[in-house]
């Protein structure tokens, strides 16, 4: 898992020197003739820099969607990539070291009419929530490894979707899946979904996910999120079930509230794990620019339900089209 880590940092930091290079020759000639400008330093870079990044992203994302496309179409050029980059260090007792990496890339290919996706990621669940990397870990850190796939859909919104590709430290894998939702009232809404997987070495796997959402007054909602996953090789189930309480604090500010549990079936129904934050995420410098501050609390089995007491402190960049 390291090298896989070690490998996409690599990559990413690889792409965005790339994109400095490439635009530093155009931006010298025609700052020359631009007037002085009264803007802050800060806002000048940052969006620089942000816009080259999403601009190499983009041109890696043409070059792969020509490789599909017709000998007279130019319908690779409309290809764009977009996702997000996260980094975090998240010091607790027991283990003040702790750090997180985390990224997203999806290509649209519009040489496939859009009913295929490039997606790398840091691990398999490309568009599951965040939690610390002590939490995550505690259940199935196979998950937690670099994977990369191509997703099918016939539509655009289509709830059925298929997936092939490599994770999980080098095993290939392909996965079906199926999401909706329910409206019972304005205020109450229930999503679901399942997946069916097979990969080389764990085999036959598969996962149900429901949940409830209630929305409340002032844009605040309250979440209640169940998951089951289902290992063949080992014949038994993780489960996992999570409380959410979101409040805006300003247009740029919100405050999420989570207790979360986790365990297993084997060799009896028990608890590995209990976890409880209160997050804080703001991006009141840019739109795709995120901070987060995250006091937590961490019971582990494996650490004798010893509470250990930490803060995550991260910061997230969006890219594309999100």
């Amino acid at each position: 898992m390291f090298k896989h880590r070690q490998f996409a940092r690599l990559l990413l930091l690889g792409l965005w020197v790339s994109s400095q290079a490439l635009g530093q020759s155009d931006d010298t000639s025609v700052e020359r003739d631009k007037p002085q400008q009264s803007q802050p330093v800060t806002e000048t870079w940052l969006d620089n820099w942000h816009s080259r990044f999403s601009e190499s992203m983009d041109y890696t994302a043409q070059r792969l969607d020509e490789f599909f496309a017709l000998a007279d179409s130019d319908e690779h050029k409309n290809a764009r990539a977009e996702g997000r980059v996260r980094f975090g260090w998240e010091p607790r007792t027991r283990d003040l070291a702790a750090q997180d990496f985390r990224f997203r890339v999806r290509v649209k290919l519009p040489a496939l009419k859009d009913r295929v996706d490039l997606m790398l990621s840091d691990d398999e669940s490309y568009d599951r929530q965040d939690s610390i990397r002590a939490a995550r870990d505690a259940v199935n850190e196979n998950r937690d490894s670099t994977t990369l796939s191509l997703r099918y859909q016939e539509e655009q919104d289509s709830p059925i979707s298929h997936r092939i590709g490599a994770g999980r430290r080098g095993q290939l894998f392909a996965k079906s899946q199926y999401e909706s939702d329910y409206h019972f009232t304005d205020v109450l809404k229930m999503d679901y979904d399942a997946e069916l997987y097979y990969y080389t070495r764990d085999q036959l796997g598969a996962e149900l996910g429901l949940d409830f959402t209630y929305l409340l007054a002032d844009e605040k909602y309250l979440r209640f999120n169940n998951r089951y996953y289902y290992r063949d090789r080992f014949e038994d189930w993780f489960w996992r079930h999570e409380v959410q309480y979101l409040r805006p604090l300003t247009q740029e500010s919100a405050i999420l509230y989570t207790v979360v549990t986790k365990g297993l079936t084997k060799p009896n129904h028990h608890l590995n794990e209990v976890y409880t934050s209160a997050r804080w995420r703001t991006n009141y410098l840019r739109s795709w620019l995120y901070f987060e501050l995250e006091p937590f609390v961490l019971w582990l089995r494996k650490e004798d339900f010893k509470p250990s007491y930490g803060v995550a402190m991260r910061f997230e960049f969006y890219y594309g089209r999100q």
